[in-house]
């Protein structure tokens, strides 16, 4: 149920608050496009040394990532960067782009969707993890139904 400006309400969450995913890799979504009239979704996921997002292209949003704790590798195109807390990373829609925890422990990543709606992926790809890890023809079915494909 998407909302307009005038029905919506101000968010305002502690530290570990809202709906918990584990994709694998727990994700958190701290706002959803039904808050936000679909314009905009912010996620924030924890990873385990060498834990990320593989190479990937979305079609149909822009992805921004924001570095909390710890280090990422963070990879647009052909530039790859190294960062700890206060990376940032804008990556417009159909730029391959992976990040990957680098640190000795868990790092901390934010990560705005806009448009929102690509936050409904993290939901039906927990359902597929409950058992543990995915098969990578599971997955890549629900990445292609997000507009989402991972490049090799």
């Amino acid at each position: 149920m998407t909302t307009d400006n005038a029905t919506r309400e101000p968010e305002l969450l502690p530290p570990g608050a809202g709906c918990r995913f584990h994709v694998p890799g727990p994700y958190v979504v701290k706002l959803a496009g039904e808050q936000t009239a679909g314009s905009l979704a912010i996620l924030e996921s924890a990873f385990a040394p060498g834990e990320g997002a593989p190479l990937h292209r979305h079609q149909g949003h822009d992805e921004t990532f924001y570095v909390v704790s710890g280090r990422f590798r963070l990879r647009c195109d052909d530039r790859t960067a190294e960062e700890g807390p206060g990376g940032f990373m804008h990556v417009p829609r159909t730029h391959p782009h992976s990040f990957t925890n680098i640190a000795d422990g868990p790092s901390t990543i934010l990560v705005a969707l806009t448009p929102a709606g690509f936050e409904k992926f993290f939901i039906e790809a927990a359902g597929l993890s409950v058992s543990g890890r995915p098969s990578r023809e599971a997955m890549e079915s629900i990445l292609a139904k997000y507009d989402q494909e991972l490049v090799l």
